[in-house]
């Protein structure tokens, strides 16, 4: 085992650390809970939404999805659902645009597929 041993010089005075031995990685919790999980299993969906506050168009960065169909819905504050469309993913990992014609207010775009949902609140100004 190295050590390796910092020394910092100042006005004040001279300080010396020594760096710790790196760590044992910790378990991943998301697949010791499942034994037959591949790591495909734990990665997580996201996306990012932008421009937000949107006017009439909207572009989405969709990562962590696997590639095939993906719902994309459009909900206003309430809850009700004002479009529901599919959309194919070639990769899993990419941006695609949506465009609207909705009044000024506060909506949510929903992608789902399979076991992934994501879930992004978008104003419309």
């Amino acid at each position: 085992m190295k050590e390796i041993v910092i020394v910092l010089v100042s006005f004040l005075g001279i300080y010396t650390a020594a760096a710790q031995a790196p760590a044992a990685p910790l378990p991943d919790t998301a697949m010791a809970a499942n034994k037959n999980a591949t790591p495909a299993d734990s990665i997580r969906a996201s996306v990012k939404l932008f421009p937000n506050p949107a006017k009439n168009k909207a572009e989405l960065e969709v990562k962590g999805f696997e590639p095939g169909l993906v719902q994309l819905q459009i909900a206003d504050i309430s809850g009700k659902k004002l479009r529901n469309d599919q959309r194919l993913l070639t990769t899993g990992n990419e941006n695609m645009v949506v465009m609207f014609s909705l009044p000024p207010g506060i909506y949510f775009i929903i992608l789902k597929q399979k076991n992934q949902l994501v879930k992004k609140k978008m104003v419309v100004q």
